[in-house]
């Protein structure tokens, strides 16, 4: 395992000396995870009118567990390049 290690790193500092910050450039890196999902109203969409006397509407409380959704990160050294997000149910695939 530490050879293999090794080895990487040897092979990676080539292609650094030979390509300089394009190397660098080239290098993509990203995480994935499920994530908790819920669209909370805006303030915008919450205000209702009511006259003064009038009770004020119930609201329900959302939960924050409503649903989960697969999150994907890929970034590269100068920021984020692409995030998606994948319902249960999908797969992932080449697009």
């Amino acid at each position: 395992m530490q050879a293999q290690r090794k080895d990487m790193c040897t092979q990676l500092l080539e292609h650094y000396n030979a390509e300089g910050k394009a190397f660098l450039h080239s290098i993509r890196t990203g995480d994935e995870s499920w994530v908790h999902h819920y669209n909370p109203e805006c303030k915008a969409q919450s205000m209702e009118y009511v006259h003064k006397t009038s009770p004020s509407p119930r609201k329900f409380n959302v939960v924050a567990s409503a649903r989960k959704v697969f999150f994907t990160v890929l970034w590269n050294m100068e920021g984020v390049v692409h995030m998606e997000y994948l319902e249960q149910g999908q797969t992932v695939n080449s697009e």
